[in-house]
């Protein structure tokens, strides 16, 4: 709560100094959106000039029939067939209530703060293509992309379903009147001593551990398979002679057994976060809006290192990471990273203490069974 009074705190001085804030209706959208089970991600980043908020969801929506066991009675199929199109039926009155829901908005923006603003829908045969856009004040921007791929002569009696996807991205700048020569590298140290006093915290819980981290892949090695994000040699920008591809850091453990507690902390920790990239707008970053440690929904899997905050070093491919996630081991975890040459992320981050080049040592007592001794 604090973090949204921040930003609209935020937005409000802006509103006043350079005569701009974000579109209230575009704000609504975004809060509604989540209520249908439509994730937003939300983000900010800095630049020489300006603070940038985008807001986004690119989602695909899969509308499923089932199968029917063999040898079934015909009252249980029956039963299956009204349970399935039952089920589609409501999907679709769902995604309709979400189309109508950004159709209002994108006419009401089009009649009270367009520059420019474009609505187009073709409907034919049971499938709808639709696209809005919208260009506001001070060049913010929003546009709209909606289709449905429709399933058609389906087995047993199960009614045409469809799958759907969405799209939708926001943006607006905040100017910050920081030019590009004053611009700074990301301080990943101050960072780190700024959100220190909640690491802290973190530390003093029952069974919660620190650990450095020493992750090297150099260009010429090649071990896909150990890899979730892949490293990219060849770009430019990357000083390879000096690093090739090292991330080195510290990475926290926080036992599951203290889930209200570490859920409590973390939005202390995010908090923290969000204050301190407000107050360098002069270094670049990007910081992802979030509310709870990533994968804290047990029911949906999110695969690799998810960062919260971004800082780039300025220094060919240098960044700086600040990564939280809810690992499937029902664990919490916590890593400050620098990143030197090329970002990966690595299949077992999580239990890894150091890779090199495929040399890996486990952090004790967390070795895959097949590694244990």
């Amino acid at each position: 709560m604090k973090k949204i009074i921040a930003i609209m705190l935020f937005a409000a001085f802006a509103a006043v100094t350079q005569g701009q804030q974000p579109n209230a209706r575009l704000q609504q959208l975004e809060k509604y959106l989540p209520t249908q089970d439509i994730g937003v991600e939300k983000k900010q980043y800095s630049h020489a000039g300006g603070v940038v908020y985008t807001a986004s969801t690119h989602t695909n929506i899969i509308g499923t029939y089932g199968s029917f066991k063999k040898g079934i009675s015909e009252e249980e199929r029956q039963q299956r067939i009204l349970t399935v199109n039952t089920r589609h039926a409501q999907k679709r009155q769902k995604m309709e209530g979400v189309v109508d829901y950004f159709r209002t908005t994108f006419v009401n923006l089009s009649k009270e703060s367009a520059t420019e603003s474009y609505m187009y829908e073709n409907h034919k045969n049971g499938i709808d293509t639709i696209k809005y856009s919208y260009l506001g004040l001070s060049q913010e921007a929003a546009k709209f992309d909606f289709r449905n791929k429709l399933h058609k002569d389906n087995p047993n009696g199960i009614d045409d379903y469809s799958d759907y996807y969405i799209s939708y991205d926001h943006s607006y700048t905040i100017s910050n009147g920081i030019k590009e020569d004053d611009m700074k590298p990301f301080d990943g140290e101050a960072f780190c001593a700024y959100i220190q006093p909640v690491i802290k915290k973190f530390m003093k819980l029952k069974g919660a551990k620190a650990y450095p981290v020493h992750w090297q892949h150099d260009e010429g090695f090649e071990n896909n398979a150990d890899f979730v994000r892949t490293p990219k040699y060849g770009r430019s920008k990357h000083e390879f002679e000096t690093h090739p591809g090292l991330v080195t850091g510290t990475h926290y453990i926080i036992p599951s057994e203290h889930e209200a507690i570490a859920k409590n902390l973390y939005r202390q920790l995010d908090s923290l976060a969000y204050d301190y990239v407000n107050k360098h707008p002069e270094q670049p970053y990007t910081y992802k809006f979030t509310s709870e440690f990533i994968g804290s929904d047990r029911n949906r899997i999110v695969v690799g290192l998810p960062e919260i905050v971004k800082g780039d070093i300025c220094k060919g491919g240098d960044e700086f990471y600040l990564c939280c996630k809810r690992e499937q081991d029902g664990q919490y975890h916590i890593l400050t990273l620098n990143s030197k040459g090329v970002y990966w992320t690595l299949q077992d981050w999580a239990i890894l203490k150091s890779y090199i080049n495929g040399e890996k040592v486990y952090i004790k007592g967390m070795e895959p069974k097949e590694e244990k001794k």
